[in-house]
């Protein structure tokens, strides 16, 4: 949202007055800090570990905020006591974007001691975040977060649906032995209907023929019996490959492209794993576990939990 006036002004909650500067260089004490963070605090910097940076209305998406304006609170004091960094971009219009929200200082202390290992310099964090502020695919990975936010939202308000896992990028190449490497590894239950899939996020800055040669690998991966997650809990399924495009004439021309090319059915042998893709676009991304996806072989779109149960994608 341009501007985005509520984050700035929350920085002075409870105190009457606006504070828009935090301390340079001055991190609350670690001892006091531990005593501050509340066990959504530590969910959201083991978040932030994994998917790297966050809008706030992503954080109070992902966890049980009971209001964005909460979120944005919490957030804005998380950032004074160096426990995250933020920044913003300028738009095309010239506004600016919302707070993005990243690891800080204090943030990475924390979690460097839950995980038994050494944190990093201070100037090496404010590195990492110049980096990412300025990394040409911030927009994919933010994307890539959105849709896991709006997941994770769907499913607080479902009775019986759960994201059970969520992998980033570099998780889930681990997921997938570096046969493949998708944008995230999701594993998602509703109903008892379980499903494991790649994700791949397209913003439509690579050609085509460059996001059909990733079959390539999703074909080696099904040889060598699918995604971690696949081998314990979906052999009988196997594993989907998703899709999400920007745009629905961009889908299309995937699909046509992926028809031609599928490597989904032919050649299994002993030990492999049935795949299958579907395919989405940004329209439909609002509700990722509603009727979004369109499997390949299929004119109907289907539910995330549709897919979980379907042995042939077809029906």
């Amino acid at each position: 949202m341009p501007g985005n006036k509520n984050e700035s002004d929350l920085a002075a909650a409870n105190t009457g007055r606006v504070r828009r500067h935090r301390p340079r260089g001055k991190t609350a004490d670690p001892v006091e800090l531990a005593s501050r963070l509340t066990e959504r605090d530590r969910d959201l910097l083991h978040l932030l570990g994994e998917h790297r940076v966050l809008t706030s209305a992503q954080v109070a998406d992902l966890l049980p905020y009971p209001s964005l304006n909460r979120a944005q609170r919490r957030l804005l004091s998380l950032w004074h006591w160096h426990v995250l960094d933020r920044f913003r971009l300028p738009r095309g219009d010239g506004a600016l974007t919302g707070w993005r929200y990243t690891l800080g200082v204090a943030g990475h202390g924390v979690l460097a001691a839950a995980r038994g290992k050494t944190p990093p310099r201070p100037n090496t964090v404010r590195d990492q975040v110049l980096r990412l502020a300025t990394d040409p695919r911030l927009a994919h990975l933010l994307g890539i977060n959105g849709v896991l936010a709006a997941l994770t939202a769907h499913t607080r308000r479902s009775d019986d649906a759960e994201v059970r896992l969520w992998h980033g990028e570099r998780s889930a190449a681990a997921d997938c032995g570096g046969l493949a490497r998708p944008d995230a590894l999701i594993v998602y239950r509703e109903h008892g209907d379980q499903l494991v899939g790649c994700y791949e996020h397209d913003t439509g800055t690579e050609p085509l023929t460059r996001v059909t040669q990733k079959l390539d690998g999703y074909a080696e991966l099904a040889r060598a019996g699918g995604p971690r997650p696949a081998r314990t809990t979906q052999q009988h399924y196997g594993f989907w490959v998703l899709f999400g495009l920007p745009s629905p004439a961009r889908e299309a021309n995937l699909r046509d492209r992926l028809t031609a090319a599928d490597p989904t059915g032919p050649g299994l042998g002993f030990g492999d794993v049935g795949w299958h893709i579907a395919t989405t676009h940004a329209d439909a991304l609002h509700n990722p576990a509603g009727p979004a996806w369109l499997p390949l072989h299929s004119g109907r779109r289907q539910r995330l939990a549709d897919l979980a149960r379907t042995r042939d994608p077809a029906r």
